[in-house]
């Protein structure tokens, strides 16, 4: 894998792909012709605020165009400005916990977990969000296999999961599917 500037992060593009970007570029872009109301300046630490956060906080190298400029626009609201911020909207995304399903262990929790797991998917996929989250998959597994510590059975169990959660959403995703992380 080829590495990304410090100061860069990968933007993901209509078609699927993600094109690196670098922070003052996208920024330039979110902002437009509301550049020239905000101190190059603050504008500058506001966008390295927003690289942190998402670099550093949510550990993710890659944003959408809507997703950056909407963290941007509120760090800029924090500072008192009104900037006009392209693509500022919230994005919808939409988070399963995993942890959450109430399971039992043994083959027939398995059984049991995977159709809860089936709708759990479905109703996140039915909403149409333009990314699905799927947070507690250590927890889940731990509890599936019975265990208090990471071992081979877990990540048997955690390799078993998320085949199943990926062949079910190349078959169940719409048309335009949204972005899939799974935590």
């Amino acid at each position: 894998m080829i590495a990304l500037r410090d100061d860069c992060l990968l933007v993901a593009q209509a078609d699927g792909g993600f094109v690196p970007q670098s922070v003052e570029e996208l920024t330039f872009e979110v902002i437009g012709d509301s550049a020239g109301l905000v101190d190059a300046e603050l504008l500058k630490h506001a966008a390295a605020a927003v690289l942190h956060y998402f670099r550093k906080e949510l550990e993710r190298n890659t944003v959408t165009i809507a997703e950056f400029g909407a963290m941007l626009s509120r760090v800029l609201q924090g500072l008192g400005f009104s900037a006009e911020v392209k693509g500022a909207s919230e994005p919808d995304i939409r988070v399963a916990d995993l942890g959450a399903l109430p399971v039992t262990g043994g083959a027939a929790g398995e059984l049991e977990f995977c159709q809860k797991l089936r709708t759990l998917l479905r109703e996140q996929l039915a909403a149409a969000p333009q990314r699905l989250e799927i947070r507690g998959l250590r927890t889940c597994v731990k509890r599936l296999t019975g265990r208090k510590h990471w071992c081979p059975a877990c990540e048997r169990t955690s390799a078993w999961i998320l085949e199943m959660i990926r062949g079910w959403y190349e078959r169940e995703a719409p048309s335009r599917p949204p972005a899939l992380v799974i935590r």
